[in-house]
Parts: structure tokens; sequence; C-alpha cells
């Protein structure tokens, strides 16, 4: 290739405005809360209590009562979390200004350009750690516990040029499917 045609050389880029939703949001939060190990645990030991009450219950341990305090226990445990990530997500899309007003992301060989009120922040494909695929949303980390996130919502038409861009950039190794 000659120097004028390396000049001429067209990036190709895509882009996709967010406009962050606490639904969204709290697809996220609960695909992330829920893929750790602590996620797991948590749901264990509620089921555990569970099944602890209805066999304290069979075998005359407890009465009915204590029977209904081990269910209450376990929907506490069950449920606590959800409830917490979706009060988070309604709080986050309020007072975060990461997610309070529309970004513009744009897609490219080079990396994923984030612009917002004004200001720019390019994140090269060398710094992402990972994709996560959730059910509303894509997720794409640039640290363990930091990522951008993306409703399929807003993506309109350009959902497979953009997925494509993405799974193309980090490889199949770093884009996990839900």
């Amino acid at each position: 290739m000659s120097m004028v045609e390396k000049e001429t050389k067209v990036v190709n880029e895509n882009k996709m405005t967010v406009n962050m939703t606490k639904e969204a949001l709290y697809d996220f939060l609960l695909f992330h809360a829920y893929s750790k190990f602590s996620g797991f645990l948590v749901n264990i030991l509620g089921l555990a209590v569970a099944f602890m009450g209805i066999f304290s219950y069979t075998t005359g341990r407890v009465s009915g009562i204590g029977a209904a305090l081990y269910l209450v226990a376990a929907v506490i445990f069950l449920g606590g979390t959800p409830f917490q990530l979706k009060m988070r997500a309604k709080k986050q899309v309020v007072v975060n200004r990461e997610y309070n007003a529309p970004v513009e992301y744009t897609f490219s060989e080079k990396g994923i350009t984030l612009e917002q009120n004004g200001e720019s922040k390019t994140y090269e494909w060398e710094q992402i750690e990972r994709a996560v695929v959730t059910p509303k949303t894509i997720g794409i980390y640039y640290a363990p516990e930091c990522a951008m996130i993306l409703p399929k919502e807003d993506f309109g038409d350009q959902f497979v040029p953009i997925f494509t861009t993405i799974a193309t950039q980090l490889g199949q190794s770093k884009v996990r499917m839900r």
C-alpha cells in the first residue's frame, strides 16, 4: 500500500447513543451479583433455610409458626439481593453522572470512545478485559469492577455491526454469552 492509500483508508465506525434506564441497569447489576460465587452462596443459604424449616416442621421439631419464620428468613435471603439491586439501579440512574445523561459510544478498530456532556474518553481494545451479554444489556469491562453498560434497546439497527466489532476485537475467549 502506498502512503497515499494509507492516508485515505476509511476507519470503520459504528455509533450508538445510550440512555440508561433503571431496568437495563438492574438487569446488569443482577447478572454482576449472581455471576460471582458470593451470589451463588446467598441462593444456597436461602434454599437451605427453606429446606431446614420444611424438614423441621415435617419431623415435628417446630410448629407451623416456626416453619413460617424459617420460610420468611428464606424469602429474605433469596429476595434481599434482587430488591437491593432494584433500589440501587433506580437511585443510580438519577444520581450517577455516568447514567443520568445520554452517552454517545463510537466503536472503531482502535477502540471505544465515549462522549458525554462535552467530555470524551477513549478505551483502546487492549484495555478492555472482557464483555458479557445479559438478557437486556451488554457489559464491556475495562477494569475488574468497572464496565460500560449498553442496553440492547439502544443499539437500534447497529446491534450486528457493533457486536461484530466487539467480538472480533476481543476474541471469543473474552466474550461471555448468557
